[in-house]
């Protein structure tokens, strides 16, 4: 083996990400505004982990090589959504039988922009941990000539981040339709309801779908997901315990040690752990992570496939158009080019579409089987919540749960 052959083979999961990201950002450089963001966030030298202003540049610029026209966010249009909220509460109530206080007074109808904005404090909270942990690494790293190692991996991992971190960004606010957000940087806040117009106007006139019956439907979705929280004041906090429990665990050590990625491939990885946990995050996971993710997947694939349950019984009954949609809707799935998969493989989408599946599955065949009261135990504590191999296997909660009478 040449010594070239060895270094790369010997290059760590760090060291890939940095030449893929190089490559990306000199590729587009050339393109405005999108190459001033990226030029922007590389010269940046400040001391924090992300600079978030140049992440939301970059994300900013994401959204503007894609060239949606703008829609008119008229007053009309919000009040429409406003009774489209009240409708969705009585529906879901009706069906559910769940009952909420606390719940958001109004749906915030966003432009893509309006997106991002809401949504850089959530990803700093998140990526709190990950920076702690990091820092803590970077005190650890030997120092040797005039320049340390320490500020080297810093400015590398920081222009890294902020890019990558950016068009995450850019790419969901052009994805999301809508969403129930937590506000756990801010709890005293409360929840808040977000309807992303841009993107709902274009998927509709994209797959040609009943104006106001999509956005009912949509809407029935997050809805659901705001009782879900609502009537369960444990769930909030689980939650969020779970991703810090999960983030927490990340070993910047270990990512840096030469060789990780040939010993990773050669270590106990079940295929399982793919299949069932989350795909590539799972590949690159140790045990600890691998089980706490596979907590993490199976609660959000029960708020997932409950919130599409209630949307598709609801929807059923209350909106005309509701079979030809859910086909088309479904279609749209399956039409992404290679590429966006790949994109959305890597960045987590391709697991919240599998939540979606998986959880689905679960409640539909929970709810066959028993009925929808049966179904709401698992909103009774964290204990009541299957496990990954009970989502999986719903008979095996059902047993569980008929035990504990």
């Amino acid at each position: 083996m040449t010594a070239g052959e060895q270094s790369r083979s010997e290059k760590t999961l760090l060291g890939v990400v940095f030449d893929y990201v190089d490559s990306f950002a000199r590729t587009f450089m050339s393109l405005m505004p999108l190459g001033k963001g990226i030029k922007n966030a590389i010269r940046y030298s400040g001391d924090g982990l992300i600079s978030w202003d140049y992440s939301r540049e970059v994300a900013v610029a994401t959204l503007e090589l894609q060239k949606d026209p703008p829609v008119v966010l008229s007053g009309d249009m919000v009040d429409q959504y406003q009774v489209m909220l009240r409708d969705s509460m009585k529906h879901i109530e009706n069906y559910s039988g769940l009952a909420a206080v606390g719940m958001p007074e109004y749906v915030e109808v966003f432009t893509q922009q309006d997106w991002i904005g809401a949504n850089i404090e959530s990803f700093r909270f998140l990526f709190d941990t990950v920076s702690e942990k990091y820092i803590q690494f970077l005190e650890e790293v030997e120092v040797r000539g005039g320049v340390t190692k320490q500020e080297r991996a810093h400015r590398m991992a920081t222009r890294v981040l902020t890019i990558q971190v950016g068009i995450i960004m850019g790419y969901l606010a052009r994805n999301v339709l809508g969403q129930f957000d937590l506000s756990l940087p801010d709890p005293e806040r409360g929840s808040r309801l977000y309807l992303v117009e841009t993107n709902l106007h274009r998927v509709q006139q994209k797959l040609g779908l009943h104006p106001r019956d999509f956005r009912q439907w949509i809407t029935l979705h997050e809805v659901t997901h705001c009782y879900e929280f609502h009537c369960n004041d444990w769930l909030k906090e689980y939650v969020s315990s779970l991703m810090q429990d999960y983030l927490s665990t990340i070993d910047w050590s270990s990512l840096a040690k030469p060789g990780f990625l040939s010993n990773l491939r050669s270590s106990e990885v079940h295929e399982d752990d793919a299949l069932r946990i989350g795909g590539l995050i799972s590949i690159i996971s140790t045990p600890e992570q691998r089980r706490i993710l596979a907590q993490v997947q199976a609660v959000m694939s029960v708020l997932e496939g409950y919130s599409n349950h209630v949307m598709d019984t609801v929807g059923k009954e209350l909106l005309p158009s509701y079979a030809s949609m859910k086909e088309r809707f479904e279609r749209r799935r399956e039409m992404k080019s290679g590429v966006e998969k790949l994109l959305q493989r890597l960045i987590g989408i391709d697991l919240k579409l599998q939540q979606y599946k998986l959880g689905q599955s679960f409640v539909d065949r929970v709810v066959e089987k028993e009925n929808i009261e049966f179904l709401n135990r698992v909103w009774e504590g964290p204990g009541k919540m299957p496990t990954m191999e009970e989502v999986l296997e719903p008979e095996l909660w059902v047993k569980r749960m008929k035990e504990k009478n």
